[in-house]
């Protein structure tokens, strides 16, 4: 099987052509035909696509019908001949989906286009792990992908964090014939075996024990992360696997069983809520791990893929409501428009900050895409789409704004504007900022690195609201 990596949003505007005689070093185990024939025909997945009931797309949180408005790009292919020379250049345009999609006996791996470090940082904070103590091991099975790596890094932090209270466990009857009493004397036993009385009586007591099913789950999935990635990947859990170990079964764990698992009555107890999720991810890795693997069906277009845009919003909304106490930080705030008219609709934006004590407004929207303060960097939709948010909180508003990572140095002379509109009649401001991950090598940035670049768009937004209330006073 051919396979291929590009990152997400890529060649957003076609401007990354491929050479013919450079196809095979971005389709690697390929020949030069083969590869060319992925291209025969302008291929293009979008999430209005029907190819998509052969994709699982996995979100970071509640669905507020996105998909279902707007058509989002997953992946295209084309090519295009130069009229002049005659010459044909190859295009792969990704959107804001990572993970893995199999096409046409090819793998195409659709990486954060920030590095992994940045990746793992936000995984981090979907999983409220906000001090990181270990740098990211960069290094990769060969066969891995996107997906895995990102769903492993979920599973791994999910159970370290469901497990700080211990695995779960369910009171179960027992019983023990012992010269000892433990519980209450089973009545219908004596009168069946201890008449006359001989030493010994038959007890029933309840007894915590942990979900065997649950613990075959976690057990089989921990063991699947080892063989691809290694021991080292369970590092944070190791205590914890050799638990699971030590109560695993021995028996083989089929659908059934991870089903048990998942609905036990265990779960309803709020000490191990938790575990539900951290058991999605489990099923995933035991069904759907190495997809390519699976027996070959008449599926043209499958694989698993990540919101990756929507990951960025959860974690800015943790990162701000983090650093900001005075403030209330809601993620998809639903703005109902009209609600009594034929033409009603409903507005979501991504980051709602609510001052505690002034009732102030700040509206926010996340852009996962490259942002190096460049006219064509702004998208059009997105400019008008925040004025719209803007505009809605009328004088409540502070300011509102996009936040993205930004690939080049943040310029508050560029990117703040003095009033809306630039209008010195309006009190609110629209700016542009984020995250600067700008590094040339952005594998090799340290978490200091990313927590420092955080702290300085962080402390930007503090200048400015301070700014703004004391304005509005």
């Amino acid at each position: 099987m051919m396979k291929a990596s590009f990152p997400t949003n890529h060649n957003f505007y076609g401007e990354k052509a491929i050479k013919d005689n450079v196809l095979t070093d971005f389709f690697k185990k390929s020949t030069k035909s083969k590869a060319k024939k992925i291209f025969n025909n302008t291929f293009e997945l979008t999430t209005k696509d029907e190819s998509l009931k052969q994709l699982n797309i996995f979100r970071f949180k509640p669905a507020k019908d996105k998909l279902k408005e707007d058509e989002q790009l997953i992946l295209k292919l084309y090519k295009k001949e130069d009229n002049q020379t005659g010459e044909v250049d190859y295009f792969v345009q990704t959107g804001l989906f990572a993970g893995v999609v199999y096409h046409k006996d090819c793998e195409f791996n659709i990486t954060c286009a920030y590095g992994e470090p940045f990746l793992h940082r936000m995984l981090n904070y979907i999983n409220d792990i906000y001090v990181d103590t270990k740098e990211v091991d960069a290094e990769q099975n060969k066969k891995d992908n996107s997906f895995q790596h990102i769903l492993a890094h979920l599973f791994v932090h999910a159970l370290e964090r469901s497990a700080t209270l211990g695995l779960p466990q369910f009171y179960q009857q027992k019983t023990q014939r012992s010269h000892k009493v433990r519980g209450s004397v089973d009545i219908n036993a004596y009168l069946r075996h201890d008449i006359p009385f001989q030493g010994k009586l038959t007890t029933k007591y309840r007894e915590q024990s942990y979900v065997q099913e649950i613990i075959d789950v976690l057990y089989l999935a921990c063991e699947k992360l080892k063989k691809v990635f290694g021991v080292k990947y369970l590092q944070p859990i190791l205590n914890l696997y050799q638990l699971l170990k030590s109560q695993y079964s021995g028996q083989f764990v089929n659908q059934s069983v991870i089903d048990r698992a998942k609905n036990h009555t265990a779960l309803y107890n709020p000490m191990f809520a938790s575990f539900k999720h951290t058991l999605e991810y489990a099923e995933i890795i035991l069904n759907d791990w190495d997809l390519q693997n699976k027996e070959k069906s008449d599926k043209q277009t499958y694989g698993y893929l990540f919101d990756i845009s929507q990951l960025f919003e959860v974690y800015l909304e943790k990162l701000l409501s983090q650093h900001l106490p005075a403030w209330s930080v809601s993620g998809q705030e639903q703005l109902s428009l009209y609600p009594n008219r034929f033409y009603k609709r409903n507005m979501y934006p991504d980051l709602v900050l609510k001052h505690l004590e002034s009732e102030k407004v700040i509206v926010l929207d996340a852009k996962f895409k490259k942002m190096s303060l460049q006219y064509l960097d702004l998208d059009r939709s997105d400019f008008y789409q925040i004025h719209t948010y803007m505009q809605y909180y009328g004088s409540s508003l502070l300011f509102g704004g996009l936040i993205y990572p930004l690939s080049g140095d943040h310029i508050l002379e560029k990117a703040y504007s003095e009033s809306l509109f630039d209008n010195a009649h309006n009190n609110q401001r629209f700016i542009v900022d984020g995250i600067e991950l700008h590094q040339p090598d952005l594998e090799n940035m340290t978490i200091k690195q990313i927590i420092d670049r955080e702290n300085l768009f962080i402390k930007r937004l503090q200048d400015l609201i301070n700014e703004s209330l004391l304005k509005a006073s």
